[in-house]
């Protein structure tokens, strides 16, 4: 993977790498918080939010891609279920909100 990737000279330059990759991940994440926000509102109950299957076909699918771009899956894999726990909290607050009084 790094081979791509441009070889910092320094902690600095790496730092910088890292605050630019950040600004890139949270505006990713915004977009990805949207379509969840979207997701809330087709699920009728609230038991829905949370699909173990689903949620298993994309862990595989971002093993894969981290295979094939040759980084840690293993490593991937946890930062997408801490990532996943985090936007299922979100998910159940906002369908909470759009299907206020049900509980099902």
């Amino acid at each position: 993977m790094e081979s791509d990737l441009e070889r910092c000279k320094n902690l600095d330059e790496v730092r910088e790498h890292i605050d630019h990759l950040d600004r890139e991940i949270v505006r990713l994440l915004c977009r990805r918080t949207h379509f969840v926000h979207q997701a809330a509102r087709f699920k009728e109950k609230k038991s829905e939010v949370v699909v173990p299957e689903r949620i298993e076909a994309i862990i595989a699918k971002v093993r894969h891609n981290a295979l094939e771009d040759g980084t840690d899956p293993e490593l991937m894999e946890k930062i997408y279920r801490a990532m996943i726990d985090a936007f299922i909290w979100h998910e159940t607050r906002v369908w909470k909100e759009i299907h206020a009084g049900k509980d099902v």
